[in-house]
C-alpha cells in the first residue's frame, strides 16, 4: 500500500508533495523572519527615540528643561566663551558653548534653586546663619549670590567673575543686580585672592566653571586651597563644587591643604566638598541636623527643605579614597582632556 506522501515500497518521497511542504515551510519562515526583523527595527527605533528625548532635556525635580522647545533669547561671544541664554517654558538658561549649562532660573519663582549643588553650597548657613563677608568665585547667572543676599542681607557678598559679558547677561536675564551689600569685580580669580589681605571671609564659594564642568585649574591646586585658607577666617569654611571624575585627586588635594575636617556633599552628577578652617566648629550629622532644622524656621526657601539637603552630607570619617591619587598642583597645568581618574 502506497502513501501520498511517502512510498513504502521504493522508500522514496513523492517529489510534488515535498515540494509543497517545503514551498510551505520556507515561506512561513520567511514570515517569522520579517516579522522578527520588523520586531527588531522598531524596537531600536523606539530605543532611539527614547535615547534622543531624554538627551534633548533636562530635568530639575519636578520641573524639565526641553531642548527642542527652546527659543534663543541672544547669543553674544566673549574673549573666553560664546553665550547663548535660551528659554523654554518657564526656564531660562545661560550656556557656554552650547553645552556647559552654567545657570538656569523660573522666571515666575526666581529664587528657587533648580541646580542641587547650590542648595548644598548654601549650607555655609549651617555654620553662619549670618555671615559678616562672603567671597564668590564665578558669577554664571548671578543666582547663588542674588539668592544668598535674599537670605542674609546684611552680609556683604563680594562676587568676582574674569568675564563681562557673563556679568551683563547676567543683569539682563536673570535678576541679577549689584547694591551696597553684592559687590562685582571683572577679575581673574586667582590673581583677586593673591590680592586679598588675610583673615577677612567667612565663607568662600566657589562656582567657577571651564566649558567641560570643571573648576579651573589654578583654581583647584593645592596652592590655591592654601590661598583660600590665608583669607578665610579661622573660623571660616570653603566649599567648591565638583564633578566625580578624578573625584580621589580633589579628595587628596584638600586633605593636603591642611583643613581642620572636610565634609561632602554626594550628588548623582557632582559633589560638593566643605572644608573647615582651623577654629571652625566641627559638628556631627546629628547636629547639623538640629541646626538644619532651627534654620528652616528663619530662613525658607521655596521649594527647599534645609533638612533634606543635610541628607547629602558624609564627613571625613565616613569616606574613603586613593590617598595616593596625585594632587593638583601649580607645576603642571592641566585641562583634563585625556586624563584618568585615580580612585
Amino acid at each position: 500500500m502506497a502513501s501520498n506522501k511517502f512510498n513504502l515500497q521504493s522508500g522514496k518521497f513523492n517529489k510534488s508533495v515535498f515540494s509543497k511542504i517545503h514551498s510551505s515551510r520556507v515561506h512561513h519562515l520567511y514570515r517569522c523572519v520579517n516579522v522578527r526583523n520588523i520586531l527588531i527595527a522598531l524596537c531600536l527605533f523606539l530605543i532611539v527615540y527614547i535615547v534622543k528625548a531624554w538627551r534633548n532635556r533636562l530635568s530639575f525635580g519636578q520641573y524639565t528643561y526641553v531642548f527642542q522647545r527652546e527659543t534663543i533669547l541672544e547669543k553674544r561671544s566673549s574673549r573666553f566663551h560664546n553665550i547663548t541664554i535660551a528659554q523654554s517654558g518657564p526656564l531660562r538658561m545661560l550656556r557656554f558653548d552650547m553645552h556647559g549649562v552654567e545657570g538656569i532660573v523660573h522666571i515666575h519663582k526666581p529664587n528657587i534653586l533648580l541646580f542641587d549643588y547650590m542648595r548644598l553650597q548654601l549650607l555655609c548657613l549651617l555654620w553662619y546663619s549670618t555671615p559678616e563677608r562672603v567671597l564668590i568665585l564665578g558669577l554664571g547667572a548671578g543666582i547663588l549670590p542674588r539668592v544668598l543676599h535674599h537670605l542674609s542681607p546684611s552680609s556683604t557678598i563680594d562676587v568676582v567673575d574674569i568675564d563681562t559679558e557673563v556679568i551683563d547677561l547676567a543683569r539682563k536675564y536673570f535678576h541679577f543686580n549689584e547694591n551696597q551689600m553684592i559687590r562685582t569685580f571683572v577679575e581673574d580669580g586667582r590673581r583677586f585672592i593673591e590680592r586679598q589681605t588675610s583673615n577677612q571671609y567667612d565663607v568662600i564659594i566657589i562656582d567657577a566653571n571651564t566649558v567641560n564642568g570643571h573648576i579651573p585649574h589654578d583654581l583647584r591646586t593645592v596652592e590655591c586651597l592654601a590661598e583660600y585658607i590665608r583669607i578665610l577666617k579661622r573660623t571660616g569654611l570653603l566649599l567648591a563644587n565638583y564633578p566625580h571624575e578624578q573625584e580621589s585627586r580633589y579628595r587628596e588635594t584638600y586633605s593636603r591643604a591642611l583643613f581642620k575636617y572636610i565634609y561632602r556633599g554626594k550628588l548623582p552628577y557632582n559633589y560638593v566638598l566643605i572644608g573647615l578652617n582651623q577654629d571652625t566648629t566641627v559638628y556631627n550629622l546629628q547636629e547639623l541636623q538640629m541646626r538644619a532644622r532651627n534654620l528652616q524656621a528663619v530662613k525658607s526657601i521655596p521649594e527647599m527643605s534645609w533638612l533634606e539637603e543635610v541628607k547629602y552630607i558624609h564627613d571625613e570619617q565616613q569616606d574613603h579614597w586613593n590617598r595616593s591619587a596625585t594632587i593638583f598642583t601649580d607645576k603642571s597645568y592641566e585641562n583634563f582632556i585625556g586624563d584618568s581618574e585615580q580612585n
